[in-house]
């Protein structure tokens, strides 16, 4: 099959080899004659196709004394998807909206992507993307909100224009008041701080979450010396009213977790993010909005605030780190600064990352791990058991296994099979590129020629190092062979 975008023009040349040399024709669909049989020409004949528009099955045909024989390939004209139709609302609830649609064409859709916003803010819509299936459920969404959404389709040649906007109003919470109030807070309480005021007591405030959806009538405050336990399991208390409380005999030099959580009438809200104190005087808190500002192939570029409480002079900052490749904790001193460029990392490999600072009383509370992969690179190693084998007079089957998982340095989204007479250089080899499969077989080669063939794979970074250099020789004679490349080639 050969893909063309719509409008543009394609050329297929079609090779026949005999003896006697065979008259090559072109046919479109199944009677569209393309040559004139009084013109017709020996040997080759090339299609050119200029504005396609409409995708079409065309077959080469070569006909001599000794027979004819035919070979099609089907040429895909590529235009951008139509809107999805038939979009439809159901299952509303407060924070919730599930739609469904169909399709004309949806063995072509690769994926789909919703958007949605509030109809009367002013704000940036929502975007979901990889949507496969033709129904899918919008969370979380705010209660009694009326939303505008908007679905498309995307193909191998890009993103379609939207649906007609679909309007829907989420529910309201149960539990609603005759004042509008009664939803469960939409978002975590928010600046957390932790003060000691000995080795054994704490004192945790906090800020009323930026969306309480109501009035908060409590809070609950968890804390644990174990934060991979499960919540159930943490430590709590209840506040009434107020955004501030002191909880005591506390374990001496622990580091404790800390977590709030906002309630109204309805029930719970989300829980804030965990912080983290040591139970040390005079050592600094935990640095504060560590995150990753750069992502590399080895390397990621870190960036953080200085700790609220700094005690006495901070020294150091002990950075940490773990990976999912090497299974192993590493750690590392740097100045003080706020910000810093982690080196000498594995490509494509999930990291484990947490930082703490240091004065001359000792080491405060880390923060908690953060996540971060670093980016793919190109394989470190060729692909692997190489083989060929001659299959007729003008072709070769190559076959190969992809490059050590622990060295692709990534997705392998390519290989390019390298091939060239034993005589010519390696820089005169043609590369075949394919994708998603081991095996490929060269056509259209020499007959009773030694080839050098080696093979190479790729990342969306780009090519890896080549195998070492295999030798086969085409055979002597053989049967007729049609393949179905790019290049039709027909051997009589």
């Amino acid at each position: 099959m050969e893909k063309v975008k719509v409008g543009e023009n394609i050329s297929i040349p079609c090779v026949a080899v005999g003896s006697p040399m065979p008259y090559v024709k072109w046919r479109k669909g199944k009677t569209t004659e393309l040559s004139p049989e009084d013109k017709l020409p020996v040997g080759r004949n090339v299609l050119n196709l200029t504005n396609v528009e409409v995708s079409d099955n065309y077959t080469c045909i070569a006909a001599s004394s000794l027979g004819m024989i035919e070979a099609t390939t089907f040429i895909k004209v590529l235009t951008l998807p139509s809107p999805p139709i038939d979009v439809k609302v159901s299952d509303v609830t407060s924070t919730s909206v599930k739609l469904s649609w169909s399709h004309p064409n949806p063995d072509d859709i690769q994926y789909y992507t919703i958007s949605h916003k509030p109809r009367s803010a002013s704000q940036s819509p929502g975007v979901i993307s990889g949507v496969v299936t033709m129904y899918y459920t919008i969370r979380p969404l705010s209660p009694y909100t009326q939303y505008e959404f908007t679905i498309s389709a995307v193909n191998g040649f890009g993103h379609g224009p939207p649906s007609p906007p679909i309007v829907a109003t989420t529910g309201e919470t149960a539990g609603l008041s005759a004042f509008g109030e009664g939803a469960k807070p939409g978002s975590a309480p928010r600046n957390i701080q932790v003060r000691l005021l000995s080795s054994s007591t704490m004192v945790i405030q906090w800020e009323e979450p930026e969306t309480p959806n109501g009035q908060v009538i409590r809070y609950k405050v968890y804390y644990t010396v174990n934060p991979d336990q499960q919540l159930s399991s943490w430590n709590t208390m209840v506040v009434d009213n107020n955004q501030l409380t002191t909880i005591n005999e506390l374990t001496p030099l622990s580091v404790y977790t800390i977590r709030v959580q906002a309630f109204t009438s309805v029930g719970p809200g989300p829980l804030s993010s965990p912080v983290q104190v040591k139970m040390q005087q005079g050592v600094p808190s935990q640095p504060r909005d560590l995150r990753v500002n750069e992502i590399g192939e080895t390397s990621i570029g870190l960036q953080w605030a200085k700790p609220n409480q700094v005690g006495e002079q901070i020294l150091s900052y002990e950075l940490y780190w773990n990976d999912t490749y090497a299974q192993e904790k590493h750690h590392r001193r740097i100045p003080v600064s706020e910000n810093y460029s982690l080196t000498g990392l594995y490509p494509n490999t999930l990291y484990f990352v947490w930082l703490a600072a240091k004065s001359q009383r000792g080491e405060g509370a880390p923060t908690p791990p953060i996540q971060v992969r670093t980016k793919q690179y190109v394989p470190d190693a060729p692909p692997q058991n190489v083989t060929a084998e001659a299959v007729s007079p003008t072709s070769i089957l190559v076959q190969w296994q992809p490059p050590m998982s622990d060295r692709s340095n990534g997705q392998i989204i390519y290989y390019k099979v390298m091939a060239a007479e034993s005589g010519m250089s390696d820089s005169e080899a043609e590369p075949y590129r394919v994708e998603n499969i081991t095996t490929y077989t060269l056509e259209g080669l020499r007959r009773w020629t030694e080839y050098k063939i080696w093979v190479l794979a790729g990342t969306s970074v780009g090519d890896g190092p080549s195998s070492f250099p295999i030798t086969v020789r085409t055979r002597e004679d053989g049967k007729h062979i049609l393949t179905k490349h790019a290049t039709v080639a027909i051997i009589l």
